[in-house]
């Protein structure tokens, strides 16, 4: 199987997976929103990204840097997740120890605190775990954690159905998440050792030091990006309440979900095949990179437009007459669509030619510039201020990530695969506003199928883009 099928196949296992993950994160999110109400989500959502903030330090960039390093060379695979899993056992302990101190240093209430303990042991079981995936995406079987992460998100949105069934409250619900991050652990554990690698306990300073050392300019990286996406939710809670919390986590989720989907399809699929490509073909790299923008912008700008047009119908699908406050967050949000999926192909671009350091400093400019916007607007706009923050940042984020591979390739001129796919959406944007009222589901349909009539007629796709299907096809 060449690389572009082999894309193609992981990128369809991903992409099933991460369906069925965001649909039972839809559900899962719909749900807990319906039946607590907008503080009680709020605090939900804020004891998860306050967590998220700390946890980070666990992992330290060690699961994105083994994948790189045994992509590249996978007879070393035995020693790396043995010293991966033994530098993550240590730090384990030591950041839940930050947890526990930051968050008692805050003047939150009691049952605020446990909810964050609960949240900061289920998200380091899921760093954990994270080590098993890194080696299965390092070998291309995506299949591996295709099945892991069904399992686990399949006994989460069944045990969180239960819990508020039966009235346990956010409680129940922080241990509904433990439960499944154990499982999550051992279930990956046991494929991994028993398909992949077979690591021996031993202690190898010189390889865990490596690990450490080129592991941080992706840790920092990850610290950032979870700055970048988690702070805004923290700083609503400090400067208004769980009330404001809750109304924008109610735009903002969705639309995560949504970028995620897109966005872990392409990167699982891309990052092993554009490592590779950085050692074996320099031409290669740069036409995977020009097609990964290309179809990314195809796919980004129509659901933005889509988002901002048809916002109230969203979200009166998704909460039934609750979150009124959430719809022009909700429009404001859609922008940053189009921009997080370029910015997930340039960015992974830096890390593949060994400039992560360049990304690293670009997301840090990013999340540097949300804090300061969000320090500023907050207090005068509440959740809409941060849902503008959160826009100007993604668009700052990409600016520079631009900036850095033009500098390394002035022959990647991105920009160019824009205007068509802009061009597309505006006029499709048209036929929505023409044919607003409609059933949404009907609506949707044929939206999606005059855009993609709109780009074949304006030239959108180009005889590369055949090959590439061509090529996918072949022998599947």
């Amino acid at each position: 199987m060449n690389a572009v099928r082999n894309i193609f196949k992981n990128g369809i296992v991903t992409g099933i997976t991460q369906i069925f993950v965001s649909a039972s994160g839809f559900l899962l999110y719909i749900y807990i929103a319906r039946y607590m109400g907008e503080i009680e989500f709020g605090k939900y959502n804020f004891a998860m990204s306050f967590a998220l903030l700390f946890i980070i330090f666990q992992d330290l960039g060690i699961s994105n840097f083994i994948i790189r390093e045994i992509a590249r060379k996978k007879e070393l695979v035995d020693d790396y997740l043995a010293s991966a899993l033994e530098i993550k056992f240590i730090t384990s302990f030591l950041v839940f120890s930050i947890v526990y101190i930051s968050i008692n240093i805050m003047k939150y209430p009691q049952d605020t605190k446990y909810v964050v303990y609960l949240f900061g042991i289920y998200t380091i079981l899921t760093y954990f775990a994270e080590t098993f995936r890194s080696v299965f995406q390092a070998f291309e079987k995506m299949e591996y954690t295709a099945f892991v992460t069904i399992i686990e998100k399949a006994v989460l949105l069944s045990l969180v159905l239960y819990v508020l069934a039966s009235g346990y409250g956010l409680i129940g619900i922080a241990y509904a998440y433990i439960f499944t991050g154990f499982l999550n652990v051992i279930i990956s554990c046991i494929i991994c050792f028993t398909k992949v690698a077979k690591p021996k306990i031993k202690i190898n300073l010189k390889l865990s030091k490596l690990i450490i050392l080129g592991s941080l300019p992706f840790g920092l990286n990850t610290l950032f990006g979870m700055m970048f996406f988690k702070i805004d939710t923290v700083m609503l809670s400090i400067f208004r309440d769980d009330a404001a919390v809750g109304i924008y986590s109610a735009a903002y989720t969705p639309l995560l979900s949504l970028t995620g989907i897109v966005s872990t399809m392409a990167i699982s699929s891309i990052y092993p095949v554009m490592s590779r490509y950085f050692t074996e073909s320099e031409t290669s790299l740069k036409n995977i990179t020009v097609l990964s923008s290309k179809y990314m912008a195809m796919i980004g700008f129509p659901i933005c437009t889509g988002c901002i047009l048809l916002s109230e119908e969203f979200i009166e699908l998704l909460y039934i007459n609750q979150y009124s406050e959430s719809v022009f967050v909700f429009k404001i949000l859609a922008l940053y669509i189009p921009f997080r999926f370029l910015s997930s192909i340039t960015g992974t671009y830096l890390t593949c030619i060994n400039k992560q350091k360049l990304r690293t400093i670009s997301v840090a400019l990013g999340s540097v510039l949300n804090i300061i916007l969000n320090l500023i607007m907050i207090p005068m706009l509440s959740h809409i201020g941060a849902g503008i923050a959160t826009v100007l940042s993604e668009v700052f984020l990409f600016i520079i990530f631009s900036h850095y591979i033009r500098k390394d390739n002035k022959h990647l001129e991105l920009h160019r695969q824009f205007v068509k796919p802009i061009i597309g959406s505006f006029l499709m944007g048209a036929l929505i506003v023409t044919l607003k009222g409609t059933n949404l589901y009907l609506l949707v349909i044929l939206a999606f199928i005059f855009y993609s009539l709109l780009l074949m007629l304006i030239g959108g796709f180009t005889q590369e883009d055949k090959d590439v299907f061509n090529q996918i096809t072949k022998g599947i």
